[in-house]
């Protein structure tokens, strides 16, 4: 992290703990505590990243649940078994004739 892009409260931290009585820090420890501040913000990133995964996968298992309860809302129904079949033309043939006589 550039000290100069630094904002201002931080920088008069950094001057007034230098300005404190006590043990000098070693010198790499400004670089150490920088660089851990900055590793940490770009670890908000992959955060996100995760978050996108999660909301990735729970639409694919909403998006799947759908697929399966549409093909289970069909086959609820029970099939026509073949004398149905025929009941079922012979009713639609009475209907055609019955049409037929009225329009004649």
């Amino acid at each position: 992290m550039d000290p100069h892009s630094m904002p201002a409260e931080l920088v008069e931290l950094e001057n007034r703990l230098r300005a404190r009585p006590g043990d000098e820090a070693t010198a790499g420890l400004r670089d150490r505590v920088l660089r851990a501040v900055a590793e940490s913000s770009s670890a908000g990133a992959l955060g996100a990243w995760h978050w996108a995964a999660i909301a990735a996968a729970a639409l694919i298992v909403l998006n799947l649940s759908m697929i399966w309860a549409s093909q289970e809302e069909f086959s609820v129904r029970p099939a026509l078994g073949p004398n149905q079949v025929a009941a079922e033309f012979q009713a639609l043939r009475q209907l055609e004739t019955q049409q037929e006589g009225a329009f004649k």
